[in-house]
């Protein structure tokens, strides 16, 4: 948490220990300017015929005001609330990933069609991931980097299945050389 933010939260606890005392107290800027001299009762001007008399404004409830520090904690509050939720869900669906790759590393796939769960799974992981980085909720280098990983899985489970081979000037090589050498 930013010092800034911590600054505006204590800032918002202090002002809603302190409200009940701020809002009991009447706004000078609100309350109507009276002259001492001025006459207690409404005034009347007579015209004629008809009389006029000023009249009151009808007092509503008013609904008490808010101070900035507070909204301001109070939305900061609602979105971490949300981005919270979207990060976990982006996690989630990553570790669903890698489980199902690991669990698929331990008894590699015979054919292409045995690895469509994954895609699948990795699908999902990409849809969370991208509508957090439209959000805003993660920063973009982060999103590539994290479907980068899934995908990685995705090769290796390929690689350990025989079901991928890469070129010797591929830099994925080295990786497939270590899983030839375990799985012999």
């Amino acid at each position: 948490i930013s010092v800034y933010t911590q600054r505006v939260r204590r800032m918002a606890a202090a002002m809603l220990r302190t409200s009940s005392a701020l809002v009991s107290r009447p706004c000078v800027a609100r309350v109507a300017f009276r002259p001492a001299f001025a006459p207690a009762r409404l005034p009347v001007v007579q015209r004629g015929a008809l009389q006029v008399v000023a009249a009151e404004g009808d007092k509503k409830a008013t609904k008490k005001r808010t101070p900035a520090p507070v909204k301001r904690a109070q939305l900061a509050e609602e979105r971490r609330m949300y981005n919270k939720a979207r990060k976990s869900a982006c996690a989630t669906r990553i570790k669903k990933v890698m489980k199902m790759a690991e669990d698929m590393l331990s008894n590699p796939p015979k054919a292409e069609a045995d690895v469509k769960p994954l895609e699948s799974l990795i699908n999902e992981a990409f849809q969370e991931i991208d509508k957090a980085k439209v959000k805003g909720i993660m920063h973009k280098n982060t999103a590539a980097r994290r479907k980068a990983r899934c995908t990685r899985w995705k090769k290796q489970v390929l690689m350990a299945a025989g079901l991928f081979v890469p070129s010797a000037d591929h830099p994925d090589y080295a990786r497939y050389q270590k899983l030839a050498k375990k799985s012999a």
